[in-house]
This record gives C-alpha cells, structure tokens and sequence, in this order.
C-alpha cells in the first residue's frame, strides 16, 4: 500500500529540546503526574481520565490526544512544570473522538493555531460534536458539555507524518471507534506507540466498546482485524497508552515482546469468542430497535423509556408489564403488525410489580383487549383499586393450573410494590424477566436507589436478599424493565454475576452509614 507524506517544515521559535538528553534507561514509571518518558517525549499524567502525551520535534510540540477541554489549565501548566512552551504546539493527534481524548482540542487550536489530525471515520462525529454516543460512549457525563472540533487533516492509515525532523506513522485501528488511529514514533531507536483506547492501559485493550449496542459504534469484528494486524507489525519498545492512570500500579511503559504479544493474543482469543457468540446467540441488543430474541420471544422496543417484551405460545401471546398510559394499546398493536408475530389477540400481562411505570397502560389494555393481569396475591388487591374488573386478574398459581407455559415466579424486595421475578426456560435457554431488578451500572439510578434504601434501612436486608436469589438463576438471557444503553439482552461468562455483584457493596455501604 502506497504510503502518504504529510509534513509540517521547521519554524524558528524557543523550543525546549530534550532530544539529546540522556538515553531512556527504563525505570520510568507511567505515574499520575508530568513526567518525561523517553528523549523529547513526555506524559502529562495527571490529566483525568485520559493521558496526554508531547512530542518534541524541530518543527515544534506535537500533542498526542488533548482531554477534557475542562482540563485545559491542568494541560498547560504541566506543560510549564516540563519546561515545555505550550504557545509552540503545532499539531495534536486525535486517537479517536471520545470526549475525554478530544474536546480539549479547540482550546489549543485557538490558542496555538496548531492543526488538528484524527482518523477519517471519526472526522464527522468531531466536527457536528455529535451524536453524544460518538462523544461519550456509554458514559454518563452530564456536566461535561461537547462541542464541535475542526479537523484540519482526516487520516485513513499508513500515512507518515513530518515534523521537522520527526516522523510519525499513522496506523489505523478501526473497532473501539471506527476512525481510532494509533501514532509509531521512532525516537532514538526506540519505537514508541501511543494506543489511545485501542491499547487503552498498559495491560488492558479497550475491548468495552466492542460489547455494546451498535450506535457506540464500536465494532467487534473490526477490532479483531485490527489486534491481528497490530500482531504482525513489529513490536514496539515503549508503549503509550491512553488510560495509564487506570494501571492498578504505575506500569513502565517500555514493554517486553513476550508481554505486548499476551495481550494482543487475549484480545484476539476474547473477541473471536464474542464474535462467535454473536453469530450463534445473536447480537441481541435492547436498543429501541424490535427483534426476536428467541423463537416466538420478541423485544418490541420501548415505550415511555420501558422496555416491552412479548412470548408466543400456540395459544397464548403474554405480555411483560404494561408502560405507555393510554399510548400502549395503539403502540403495541403497531409493534406487533411489524412484528413476525402479526396480529393476534393478547393473552394476559405478566406483571414484574405493581409499580407506576408496569402498570400506567393496564387500563386501557384491558379495556381493548379484554386480556388478564398476573401478578403476586398481594399485587392483585393493589390492581383493584385501578378499576380494573376482578375477572380479568389472576394470581401467580392460576396461569400454571390453567395449562400456560411453565415458568417460575418469586418475590423481589424491590423499592417498587409487588415486585416478581420470572424464570421462564424457553427454546433451550433459561430466560429472567425481572423488572429493575438487579439495578445496572447508571449512576443515577444507583444514587436514587441507595437515596431511598437509606431512608428505609429496614429493607435493605431484605433487597439484598433478594439480589443474591437472583444471583444464583444465572440466565442467558436477562429482560430487563429499563435496558441501560440499549444493553445486549445475551449474558455471557461471567457478565450476570459481576452485574449482581456490582450493587451489593453499595447496599453494605448504606447500611454502615
């Protein structure tokens, strides 16, 4: 493949050089601090959550990714504490178009004058600011306000880049972003490789990416073609990368070939088996677009941010919860016209508790479809003070004695009244509806949860019981009233366990205060 040239030519000006300075020995340490890894190449480690990195060239300072725009005052005085003149930064290096890598750009631009460089297939997200899921991934960044940032130069790969004396080749690595671009330098006979998120810490890939819904336009069979091609480059001496700070323990950056090869190995052997788990189970994600999850078991998408599902039988179409007010008898009969369900009668609603949002659409449901309501003993006297006929409400027990499809039903001690869980095996694979149960990793939800249960510590035991009862069904597939980030309804490995897990110490923490 032909490889393009872009260059910057030197410029006069006070750049601070250490490129004859002492040769790089080995004993730095990628600390939460400014500091200086090899000849004329420096970290600026307390940048939060990303690092960002200078490159000193004859042509002026090169910035390899630029944080926060929050963290711009943080970015220029540690630049100072290296003796560094920020005013002579002349280019920076987008690794891709996450916010914590790319929004402190403009504010150098504008300061600098410097160009900014970022893989093409990242190009348009920076310039529109846009979508927030190009920006932020999945994470929940209320306080943090994105805009638009120019791009002077998009890059396809394999281009070489000149600085005055220094050239940077340009790799792309398309999967945890589709325009995520590593940088090689070779400085002094070391090659030194940033990774942006690609290689995001020292010892770990930025695989997250390619496990969630497609609009976080990570890509998991990308980022496999891209470990392999990364494997079979030469291995570098010194690696970058864009998250050091989230290394347990400060690592060295200089990497040994045997330790760079394991980890490109684990990343390959982790996403070919998330590839063939897509290709068998289906990359079912909950993600407002409807699917069929398993034979007959439909995701109709959400209505009033509450996820509908629905399970065919031969005789019987059932019905997970009833969101949506008054909307739901419309939204639904529509769901299921472009649905391979077609139109067929609904059966019963399958409550996971009586709470406002399972319940706001049951009257007008009932009332157009004449269909029955589960849920607990308890659950259907809290439903007869909505109106609804008592012939239409059913306890747990009567489905199974009236020769419905077998499932399992208990209790949770949920915030919400009458709350339940069920355990349905269906096409070879064990399913769990079980409302907002086991809460997910949205920090706002967290809060209010823990906000609550502390004002009600007599049922915090009881919660917590109820999550370790949940522990123990491991599913395969978990329907959940509120997906978070359009979540894949598929559970692999270890993936509902660590999700359990992920709540309980909060609970703790609650009780012990």
């Amino acid at each position: 493949m032909a490889v393009s040239t872009l260059s910057i030519t030197d410029r006069a000006g006070p750049v601070k050089s250490a490129l004859d300075g002492e040769p790089f020995d080995g004993q730095v340490l990628l600390a939460g601090r400014p500091i200086t890894v090899a000849a004329g190449v420096h970290l600026l480690g307390a940048m939060r959550p990303s690092a960002v990195y200078v490159i000193e060239t004859s042509a002026g300072l090169v910035l390899v990714d630029a944080g926060f725009a929050e963290g711009h005052g943080a970015l220029i005085q540690q630049m100072v504490e290296l003796g560094l003149d920020p005013n002579q930064v002349r280019g920076i290096l987008l690794t891709h178009a996450h916010g914590d890598h790319s929004l402190g750009a403009m504010p150098l631009k504008r300061m600098t004058g410097a160009m900014i460089y970022a893989g093409r297939d990242d190009a348009q997200a920076l310039r529109e600011g846009g979508p927030p899921e190009a920006i932020f991934s999945n994470f929940e960044l209320p306080v943090i306000e994105t805009h638009a940032t120019d791009v002077d130069v998009e890059l396809a790969g394999d281009e070489t880049l000149t600085f005055g004396d220094t050239r940077i080749e340009v790799l792309a690595t398309p999967g945890h972003t589709p325009g995520s671009t590593c940088y090689v330098l070779d400085r002094g006979g070391l090659r030194v490789f940033f990774g942006g998120d690609t290689i995001s810490t020292s010892l770990e890939l930025g695989t997250y990416a390619a496990y969630l819904a497609p609009r976080y336009r990570g890509d998991a069979r990308a980022y496999l073609a891209t470990l392999r091609k990364l494997a079979a480059l030469p291995n570098p001496d010194i690696l970058l990368p864009g998250h050091p700070a989230h290394d347990k323990v400060p690592q060295d950056p200089r990497i040994p070939p045997a330790r760079w090869s394991s980890m490109l190995e684990n990343g390959i052997i982790e996403l070919e088996d998330l590839i063939e788990h897509y290709d068998t189970d289906g990359a079912d994600f909950l993600d407002g677009q409807p699917k069929e999850l398993l034979p007959e078991l439909h995701y109709l998408g959400d209505i009033d941010d509450c996820a509908v599902y629905v399970l065919a039988t031969p005789s019987q179409l059932l019905l997970f919860d009833a969101p949506g007010g008054q909307d739901l008898p419309e939204w639904l009969d529509s769901r299921l016209r472009g649905s391979a369900l077609g139109p067929r009668p609904l059966t019963a609603v399958l409550l996971t508790s009586c709470g406002d949002d399972a319940t706001s659409g049951l009257p007008a449901l009932v009332e157009k479809t004449d269909c029955q309501v589960v849920s607990s003993e308890s659950g259907v006297a809290m439903l007869r003070r909505l109106g609804l006929p008592d012939t239409r409400l059913l306890s747990l027990e009567t489905p199974r004695a009236a020769g419905w499809i077998d499932f399992n039903a208990f209790p949770l001690a949920d915030l919400r009244p009458a709350a339940m869980a069920y355990i349905i095996e269906w096409a070879g694979k064990t399913v769990l509806v079980s409302g907002r149960m086991p809460v997910q990793e949205s920090t706002a939800d967290l809060e209010a949860l823990t906000q609550a249960l502390a004002e009600r510590t007599d049922d915090i035991d009881a919660y917590r019981k109820s999550l370790y009862r949940l522990l123990k069904v491991e599913p395969d597939l978990w329907l959940p009233a509120k997906p978070l980030h359009g979540r894949n309804a598929n559970c692999y490995s270890e993936e509902w366990q660590d999700l359990v897990w992920y709540s309980i110490p909060k609970l703790q923490h609650v009780k012990s205060h």
